[in-house]
């Protein structure tokens, strides 16, 4: 950079051509002098600041412009060549720093994508969900009120209460697939309480009718209350419950598409902080909760899979809830479908019931019951199950600690969106335990196990990113947040956000709930394949040390571009940048392109784009028979023009199917100096100083 002496006679010069004053008058004239020295001053404070850095001013504080900006932060307009060019950024006085061109993660060796919410090639597999018209069912004629007694509806209570008889039993689990049922001697509505048992079966008759029904309702257990008062914890707890809630086939993007209430609850109100590179590593739910569980994959655990005649019960698994109940945790493990159940379709299942509370053992008996599985009865399945997780919650004392899993598929599983109609169910769940302070001392994970997997969607880029991409929020109550172990839990969690992160990742998130280490600042061992949300994670973690195989690997790499992208891409900026300067074209001179520097291109693995499911029954061994093509991609440009000898380098991303180019003018930067360039507009417009070269100076 040249010394602000050196720069004396320019500033002397152009001083002469703003104010029309000779050397002559400047040596005699007070007034010329004094305002010399104030266009000097300003001037060497305005290049020192902004110009002579060779940085880019995109991100001051202060614009002046001059009729150039528009009250809106985009603008979208056909190309010279046919390609739509869409502009984000165009008022500097609004700018967007979270636009989906920020290219945050390029200094990382995991690039992350970008993926945008709105993609035609996806939503185009999406069809409007039918109603699920549960109403449809017959009238309810009980319901169990808080303190779990039967009382009528109000249609049972116009009936000639005389006539109507009830009888009711429990039923409890005897194996993963079969029950005990055990008789209540005598029901009486409005008296009798049903709390020695989470699942009920009712038969009414009054005369010829008769109404049956399944309740799933939630009873604390005395003596895991009891237990828990006389557990062992670690002097360095955290003191925090778990409360993990989670639905099948949901990206991150599909999340944001169908439940924009219950992702609006999540960030904006709760501020729940949403992993961006939480990355599957294997094919089906139980690769996701293996890992999330016992962060170990399943080949490397005893064998389990039940068509072997030496198979173990998945009882010889380290489930983390057997450190979490040493601890004195009630735990609770919930799954919506016992057919399809995650560790006994392919898996042998348990020997003994895993947890404190266990919902296969309703469903067991439920999915021969009721007829549809998102209706019990004209009830919404998700309303039970909603109501189930707010009561575990709820019906424990506050002193005891809580762990729950809550999986659910029945709206999610085979079907891209009918999730849709329940997210303002989802949302006022979420809002009733926030609300009612049953989230002040938990942190709660929403989630899913992958994206959906529909061969349509596989087709494409997109669909075969957002299926290794699942939705991943985490939340931290405020009253932890405000301890000093919980500002740098905290931090730590919204800078691990774009990182590359794994279901092996909760599992020693968990270990941490029970046990938080001394040292919440020092960047963890990046040999381990598990690494804790709460503490940092490097910067440069690779799959290979993330334990992500490379066909499920979404890490981006840099590749050299074609040349004819690379010039359709770089014409497109240039014409951009033109297009920007057009209203002050008086003061500035187009630009044209010089050369090209460089040209590169992010791209996922070609194994993520080949892969088209799995050769054995067991998932393990995958089928590279997939043809989806390589459609849209982030571009980096480095590029010269002339006149003016400006050095530019750019973020473009680029969407060849749909011939758009996506352009944002907070990813353009001016990396040379650029000196007096500029000089005639910096004072009425130095944002546009990075693109604006002056008539004198050609």
């Amino acid at each position: 950079m040249r010394s602000h002496q050196q720069q004396w006679p320019s500033l002397l010069r152009l001083f002469l051509l703003r104010f029309r004053c000779s050397l002559k008058s400047v040596i005699i004239s007070i007034i010329c002098s004094g305002l010399l020295i104030v266009y000097y001053q300003s001037t060497i404070r305005g290049l020192s600041d902004h110009n002579l850095k060779g940085s880019s001013v995109h991100g001051q504080d202060k614009i002046l412009t001059d009729g150039l900006s528009k009250s809106v932060l985009s603008e979208t307009s056909p190309s010279s060549k046919g390609y739509k060019i869409v502009v984000l950024n165009i008022d500097p006085k609004n700018p967007d720093a979270n636009s989906k061109l920020s290219s945050k993660n390029q200094e990382t060796s995991c690039n992350l994508p970008k993926l945008s919410k709105s993609s035609p090639e996806i939503e185009k597999s999406y069809k409007k969900p039918l109603p699920l018209r549960c109403e449809r069912y017959p009238e309810h004629w009980l319901y169990l009120d808080a303190k779990k007694i039967p009382q009528l509806t109000d249609y049972a209570k116009s009936f000639d209460q005389s006539q109507l008889t009830c009888s009711a039993a429990y039923f409890y689990r005897e194996t993963d697939n079969s029950l005990i049922w055990k008789h209540i001697p005598k029901l009486e509505i409005g008296t009798t309480a049903l709390t020695d048992g989470d699942f009920i079966s009712v038969n009414c008759t009054l005369g010829t009718k008769k109404w049956k029904h399944l309740f799933m309702q939630l009873s604390p257990i005395p003596s895991v209350i009891e237990a828990s008062k006389s557990a062992k914890r670690s002097s360095k707890w955290s003191g925090l419950s778990v409360y993990w809630f989670s639905f099948d086939s949901l990206s991150q993007q599909a999340f944001r598409r169908l439940l924009p209430k219950t992702i609006d609850y999540l960030e904006n109100v709760m501020g729940s902080v949403v992993m961006n590179g939480y990355n599957i590593v294997g094919d089906g739910t139980p690769q996701a909760f293996i890992p999330i569980l016992t962060g170990k994959t399943e080949l490397e655990l005893p064998l389990t899979r039940k068509r072997y005649p030496e198979a173990n019960y998945v009882d010889v698994y380290p489930w983390v809830w057997k450190n979490l109940s040493e601890a004195g945790y009630v735990t609770l493990y919930a799954e919506d479908a016992a057919a399809v159940g995650t560790f006994t379709y392919r898996l042998k299942g348990f020997n003994k019931q895993p947890t404190d509370h266990y919902t296969r053992t309703f469903f067991v008996e439920s999915e021969k019951f009721f007829k549809k599985p998102q209706c019990f009865g004209r009830e919404t399945q998700f309303d039970v199950w909603a109501r189930y997780g707010a009561d575990f919650l709820k019906s424990y004392p506050k002193d005891v600690p809580k762990f729950a899993v809550f999986h659910h598929g029945a709206l999610s599983h085979d079907s891209a969106t009918l999730v849709t109609t329940a997210d303002d169910a989802i949302a006022a769940h979420f809002k009733e335990l926030h609300e009612g302070g049953f989230f002040d001392d938990t942190v709660v994970f929403v989630g899913a196990d992958h994206g959906h997997r529909f061969a349509a969607m596989r087709e494409t880029q997109q669909g075969q990113l957002e299926e290794r991409l699942p939705f991943l929020g985490v939340y931290l109550p405020s009253k932890f947040r405000s301890t000093d172990n919980g500002k740098a839990v905290y931090a730590n969690l919204k800078a691990n956000a774009d990182r590359l992160t794994s279901p092996f990742d909760i599992y020693a998130t968990l270990l941490d709930v029970l046990e938080l280490p001394e040292d919440l600042t020092t960047n963890q061992d990046p040999k381990s394949r598990s690494m804790s949300l709460f503490r940092p994670i490097p910067k440069d973690r690779t799959c290979e040390q993330a334990g992500i195989e490379p066909h499920w690997c979404t890490c981006l790499s840099w590749q050299a571009s074609e040349a004819a992208d690379s010039a359709l891409l770089a014409g497109a900026l240039i014409e951009t940048i033109n297009n920007y300067t057009k209203e002050s074209r008086k003061l500035c001179a187009e630009i044209k392109l010089d050369k090209i520097v460089e040209s590169k291109r992010l791209v996922a693995d070609e194994k993520v784009l080949k892969y088209g499911g799995v050769k054995d029954a067991d998932g393990f061994v995958p089928d590279f028979k997939g043809n989806a093509k390589m459609t849209a991609a982030t571009y980096m440009l480095t590029f010269t023009t002339t006149p003016g000898n400006a050095r530019y380098e750019a973020t473009v991303l680029y969407d060849s199917k749909n011939k758009e180019i996506t352009i944002d003018m907070l990813s353009i930067s001016h990396v040379n100096k650029y000196g007096l360039t500029p000089h005639c507009i910096i004072d009425t417009n130095y944002f546009l100083a990075a693109y604006c070269v002056c008539y004198d100076k050609i």
